[in-house]
């Protein structure tokens, strides 16, 4: 890939309007989108996790979606495994990539490269797994508290990880990141997109009533029946276990329903128990949920916005309102 077609960034908070500015310069200039968004690489993950819709991607080439199982592992590994072809494929057809998404730990990845320190024995990854953020906390607190300045505290999954490298080796994070090899992506421009709290807060808001008003509640009954509940209900994607929980509580709800019905109501009973439970777990859905999930956007958007501020090769764009491209991004093409 020649330096005059090097790849471009956009980073930012979930609801700033990556995708946006994302497709329309990937339009502007002929280029592909390579998402770089953790939840996103999950097939069946499309609503809540804001995926380009399949209009988007047969007009702009995307790589970084669909690319696992719903609850099997996927690690930053496999998805730079996924980037280095796909950077490969777009620069031998002279497209520019525009790589966009709001995961710090790829953006960190494919500019510095990728820390090799191995993973613990299962065992030691279950008992982690099976741990709440607090404990996580504090038994990092233990064994390497120099880290948790340099790690999202309230993500299990860092926590984990970092526990788990220092229990496994004797040796911290720390060490295993700076012995990181070369980087995939040496030479790039990379852009922090950003917008008022009051304005990006109203855009979380507005973003999840429309992925309910899209069909989400569906969207996650349909990965339950093909998952299963405690698959859907463990997903991390924001949103997916709170909906998951209230469907699972109308499963409850409809089985104690025909225990009911057998006795009292016969058939006809079970049929109005089942339809009362779809009823209410959509009032529940619709009238609850979307309050809590964006209360819970809010706080992911709120350490997404602290990572990126630790990142000094980013630089800051504001945006606001519906406005055209920024003449900072404007000016690359």
């Amino acid at each position: 890939m020649s330096s005059a077609n090097f790849p471009i960034f956009l980073v930012g908070a979930t609801g700033v309007g990556k995708s946006e500015v994302g497709l329309e310069l990937a339009r502007r200039c002929g280029g592909a989108i390579l998402a770089m968004d953790a939840m996103q690489v999950y097939r069946g993950a499309d609503i809540g996790t804001g995926k380009p819709s399949v209009a988007e991607q047969a007009e702009v080439p995307h790589g970084g979606l669909d690319l696992a199982e719903l609850g099997s592992s996927f690690d930053v590994a496999r998805y730079l495994e996924h980037a280095k072809e796909f950077l490969r494929e777009q620069g031998e057809a002279g497209r520019r990539v525009i790589v966009v998404g709001g995961t710090g730990l790829y953006f960190r990845a494919l500019t510095r490269g990728l820390c090799e320190a191995p993973q613990g024995s299962d065992a030691l990854r279950a008992e982690l797994g099976a741990l709440s953020v607090e404990a996580l906390r504090a038994r990092l607190e233990r064994v390497d508290a120099p880290i948790l300045k340099q790690i999202d505290t309230a993500n299990p999954r860092r926590l984990a990880r970092a526990i788990e490298v220092m229990e496994s080796t004797g040796r911290s994070l720390r060490e295993w990141q700076e012995e990181t090899p070369e980087p995939l992506v040496r030479e790039f421009g990379a852009f922090w997109l950003c917008r008022e709290k009051g304005e990006l807060e109203e855009r979380i808001a507005r973003r999840v009533e429309a992925m309910f008003a899209a069909g989400w509640v569906e969207e996650v009954r349909g990965l339950v029946a093909r998952y299963g509940l405690e698959v859907a209900r463990n997903f991390a994607g924001i949103g997916y276990g709170e909906i998951a929980e209230a469907l699972g509580e109308g499963e409850a709800m409809e089985l104690r329903g025909q225990e009911r019905s057998q006795m009292e109501f016969g058939n006809e009973g079970q049929q109005g128990i089942r339809a009362a439970r779809g009823e209410t777990v959509a009032r529940r859905a619709t009238a609850t949920l979307p309050g809590d999930i964006t209360v819970a956007t809010r706080q992911y958007a709120k350490r997404q916005l602290t990572w990126f501020a630790r990142e000094t090769s980013l630089r800051k764009v504001m945006l606001s309102g519906s406005q055209p491209l920024p003449a900072a991004l404007l000016s690359l093409f």
